[in-house]
C-alpha cells in the first residue's frame, strides 16, 4: 500500500518496502491493525506530519487526517483491525493456509485500494 502511494509521493521504493516489510498481516501477522490502514497512516504522516516536537500544528493535522481515514475505512469495512477483517489468526500456521485457500489476498487488495484512494483524497485536499 505505501508502496503504492510512494510513487505519488516520490518514496525511494525499496526503503518504503524495508519499513512497511513488519506491517502486513496486522501488524507481523498479530491481527492488530491492517496493513493497508497501517500504510495509509505513515503516507499521511509523510505528507503532514512534524519533523521537530514543537510542530504541534502539524501534529494535529496529521492526527486529523488519519482519523478521518480512520473513520472512513471503519465504516466502509466494519473494522480497521485484520483479525476482524479476515476472520483469521494469521499467527495459527492452519488459519495461514486458510487465508491461501479461500484466496483472501483479493480481499487485502480492496482494502490496500481503498486505503489508497482515501489517503489520495486526503492529501489533495487543502
Amino acid at each position: 500500500m505505501i508502496t503504492i502511494l510512494g510513487e505519488d509521493l516520490n518514496f525511494d521504493k525499496a526503503q518504503v518496502m524495508r519499513i512497511a516489510t513488519a506491517f502486513g498481516g496486522g501488524v507481523s501477522r498479530w491481527g492488530t491493525l491492517c496493513g493497508a490502514v497501517s500504510g495509509g497512516v505513515m503516507a499521511i504522516g509523510y505528507c503532514y506530519g512534524r519533523t521537530k516536537a514543537e510542530e504541534k500544528d502539524n501534529r494535529e493535522k496529521t492526527y486529523a487526517k488519519v482519523q478521518e481515514m480512520l473513520g472512513e475505512f471503519e465504516r466502509a469495512y466494519g473494522s480497521i483491525q485484520c483479525r476482524e477483517l479476515i476472520r483469521l489468526n494469521l499467527r495459527d500456521p492452519d488459519d495461514r493456509q486458510k487465508f491461501q485457500e479461500m484466496e483472501l489476498r483479493g480481499r487485502c487488495a480492496r482494502f490496500v485500494a481503498k486505503s489508497v484512494e482515501s489517503v489520495r483524497n486526503l492529501v489533495n485536499e487543502k
